[in-house]
């Protein structure tokens, strides 16, 4: 029941018009890439063409109210010609550097709306010289090596001293959103019928 049920429903939901954003991961605090605000595409296509796809950096289902600093190494392996550098919410200032994160946000924390905390974009563009349907993306979140705070992974704070940690997407940090690629994330942890009817 567990993959096929939550893909059928999320498929039910993402086509049928609905006007409410549901995370498509159940679990709280929840941190991955998708190519929405809402916290819903984790796996988009790309025809090329000069086109410009931005990827967001996004806490679903979030147990506090806002983040106040955050951490988590962000990778990006990609053809796309044009990767423009990751670019923080307002007020959002990195300590380290490279792939990994570790993030304060100052007198400027971000709100989690409707559950929804928004850390980062990416922006991508592919000038369309490689075969059509070549071109592809696939990002990937997990922790910061040596953290203190995060040992196990990536995370947030909504008061100093106090972390909290995420949960990667489908229980392993990694690979996670994927463009023109092999999707294959949903929990792989057998599912309860409550934590299905939560997505709705």
């Amino acid at each position: 029941m567990k993959k096929m049920l939550v893909l059928a429903v999320v498929a039910v939901f993402a086509f049928s018009g609905s006007a409410m954003a549901v995370p498509v991961d159940p679990d709280p605090d929840g941190m991955s890439m998708y190519f929405d605000v809402g916290g819903e595409t984790f796996c988009a296509t790309h025809a090329g063409g000069f086109l410009p796809l931005t990827a967001h950096l996004l806490v679903t289902n979030a147990s506090a109210p806002d983040v106040k600093a955050w951490e988590a190494r962000l990778e990006l392996d990609t053809n796309a010609q044009l990767v423009n550098p990751w670019v923080l919410s307002p007020g959002a200032v990195p300590v380290v550097e490279g792939n990994d994160y570790q993030v304060g946000t100052g007198s400027n924390p971000i709100p989690a709306i409707d559950g929804v905390a928004h850390l980062a974009d990416i922006t991508i563009l592919f000038y369309g010289m490689n075969p059509p349907g070549t071109d592809f993306a696939t990002y990937s979140v997990s922790g910061v090596p040596g953290s203190l705070a995060f040992p196990d992974g990536a995370g947030y704070a909504h008061v100093a001293g106090t972390p909290i940690p995420c949960q990667p997407i489908d229980g392993t940090w990694g690979a996670c959103a994927w463009l023109n690629g092999v999707c294959d994330i949903i929990a792989n942890e057998d599912l309860t019928w409550g934590q299905v009817k939560s997505l709705y």
